[in-house]
């Protein structure tokens, strides 16, 4: 007997955070569900992780391409809207699972998601402007099931239906028996066993926030000798003159599983970037980037008040280099990364998966 398709919905701006998400309960899905057929839409630039991770995709061209190929706008939103539509009518889902979007980048879902298919929206907390939207809230009734990777449904604000919200957690690609031991994640990554090493990751690339970033890393590093950078150059990370010098780990995908690896890090404060690093148990210097949704900064500083990490706001050399001094202290780098470990302690993508799986019972 044939076995539930799902389609994954995973519009991607800047970074693999939508992608990340539903990858990893698509993962979860196909455990509970062997026989599912799951198909990926996404206009990530990044999609040949899907493929990696044992998924098909149908890839739409981004924003990002739209914008330097000059592909007209009035022709990329047909584009979006009719592949979009075809893709979904062919494949003829069970389950459409999409995230952060609940219509779409470019309203594209609103028609599909009143054919017969149930709805599940993966609703991570946003900026309350966005979250009280018209769009927003008139999609939200549109959907069966609200997943919130967070650990109170209160967290994404006050819903309108609130009944078919079901808070999960944080949903993470790799559960933790999958990480490696510190020394064998070195010898995956080609790291020196002895090094005090130190990770620096601003996303999966093509955010031109990151280069500035990373090259004040780069320089405040090199001025403390008593740490070795190592360089998550994302997927879509175009260029790595930045980080010459450094051991540079190149497109690595997903980083969870080797996280133990490094001794600290510096990253930027998105919501799958934090978590990884703090369920992995990693004592970590926030940098938090401005963004439409995201409230970067309140996650920081939440965080850091909570003793889980230090926080680096405004990003100059001078203020990250005060928190790498803090951070060489052995002793605060173990409180950090017992605190850490304590505020994200489990991974979500089971119980979400779950909760699709008994919609289709």
């Amino acid at each position: 007997m044939a076995g539930p398709r799902l389609l994954f919905y995973a519009v991607n701006g800047l970074g693999l955070g939508h992608v990340t998400r539903l990858i990893a309960i698509a993962r979860q899905v196909r455990r509970l569900e062997p026989t599912a057929e799951v198909l990926f839409l996404t206009s990530s630039e990044a999609d040949n992780v899907i493929y990696r991770e044992g998924f098909a995709a149908i890839k739409l061209p981004s924003k990002t391409v739209r914008e330097s190929t000059g592909l007209g706008k009035r022709v990329w939103l047909k584009l979006m809207q009719t592949v979009t539509w075809n893709a979904i009518g062919a494949f003829d889902p069970d389950v459409l699972v999409a995230d952060t979007y609940p219509a779409g980048t470019v309203d594209e879902l609103l028609p599909v998601l009143r054919w017969r298919q149930k709805n599940v929206f993966v609703f991570r907390e946003q900026r309350l402007d966005s979250f009280l939207g018209d769009l927003m809230q008139a999609a939200l009734p549109l959907y069966d099931l609200l997943l919130i990777p967070h650990d109170d449904v209160a967290r994404v604000g006050s819903l309108p239906e609130p009944d078919k919200a079901r808070a999960v957690g944080p949903i993470l690609i790799r559960e933790r028996e999958e990480l490696l031991a510190r020394d064998a994640a070195r010898r995956v990554l080609g790291l020196p066993a002895d090094a005090r090493l130190l990770y620096a990751s601003f996303g999966g690339g093509g955010d031109p926030d990151a280069e500035r970033a990373l090259d004040l890393t780069v320089r405040a590093v090199r001025k403390r000798p008593e740490f070795e950078l190592a360089i998550g150059a994302g997927p879509l990370t175009r260029s790595l003159d930045a980080i010459a010098g450094t051991h540079v780990i190149d497109g690595r995908y997903p980083m969870l599983d080797v996280m133990p690896a490094f001794d600290g890090a510096v990253s930027a404060a998105g919501y799958n970037s934090v978590h990884e690093l703090m369920f992995a148990g990693i004592p970590t210097v926030l940098v938090p980037f401005g963004r439409v949704l995201d409230d970067q900064e309140r996650r920081a500083r939440e965080l850091a008040d909570a003793g889980a990490c230090l926080c680096c706001t405004p990003l100059t050399e001078a203020s990250l280099g005060k928190a790498l001094d803090r951070l060489a202290d052995t002793d605060t780098r173990r409180r950090l990364a017992a605190n850490a470990a304590r505020c994200v302690s489990r991974n979500g993508a089971g119980d979400a998966a779950r909760a699709i799986v008994d919609m289709l019972a």
